[in-house]
């Protein structure tokens, strides 16, 4: 019944065209149901439960496709045209530490282009995050707020942009509005097991966790939410 009611919004076909999986003794369309419940907002433990499996084989699940997102996000593409890019920061909070989620949104398409957080919000971050943007897709025109971490960027990137603090870049707070609400579901909390004296490297692995989840937000921002 699980099963049958999200393969009605083609979520399903959706996911199979990934090839995760091979089949075994649990059926792949039960391991697809788990990833489509998982991205529509449902707990593992309620995901488990309602697929009569263990939580730690959805959790298994869950880990195959976000690899598989990863290492498909690192294939060449073909660059997109995209007219105007709207950029965006936000902070984000982990066990009283700041790190900054960046965001470039294709504003015709409604389609995340670039998601990623730094542990800082400085001229080198913005650097890094709009250059890699700039190798996805050619931007006619970026479309940011006047952050003085910008302004060295842009200058030696050499790209077309304007300053605009409501508007089109407004609706990057739409994909952050959501990314939080989202992270509140799944993402409360971290739980890194390294000692105290690990203090830098707990803090990378956070850092690892939170770009893993952009990607799954990416895909359930771009893709999942036309499927419902």
């Amino acid at each position: 019944m699980v099963t049958a009611d999200i393969a009605e919004n083609n979520l399903i076909e959706l996911l199979k065209e990934f090839e995760i999986f091979e089949r075994n003794r649990i059926s792949l369309e039960i391991k697809l149901a788990a990833i489509a419940m998982y991205l529509l907002s449902s707990s593992l433990r309620r995901i488990a439960l309602l697929l009569n499996v263990g939580k730690s084989t959805v959790h298994y699940w869950i880990d195959r496709f976000k690899d598989s997102l990863e290492s498909e996000g690192k294939e060449e593409v073909k660059k997109l045209v995209i007219a105007r890019v709207a950029v965006d920061e936000t902070v984000l909070k982990y066990n009283g530490m700041k790190c900054y989620l960046f965001a470039a949104l294709d504003v015709e398409r409604n389609k995340i282009v670039h998601l990623k957080v730094y542990p800082t919000r400085n001229a080198l971050t913005a650097y890094s995050f709009l250059k890699e943007v700039l190798r996805m897709c050619e931007v006619e025109e970026l479309i940011l707020d006047k952050g003085p971490w910008y302004k060295d960027a842009l200058q030696r990137l050499g790209v077309k942009f304007r300053h605009e603090s409501f508007g089109e870049r407004s609706l990057v707070e739409s994909v952050f509005s959501s990314f939080k609400q989202r992270a509140k579901i799944f993402f409360c909390s971290i739980t890194v097991n390294f000692r105290r004296r690990e203090k830098s490297a707990r803090w990378r692995r956070a850092l690892e966790c939170w770009n893993r989840f952009c990607r799954m937000f990416m895909f359930y921002f771009n893709v999942v939410r036309g499927c419902y």
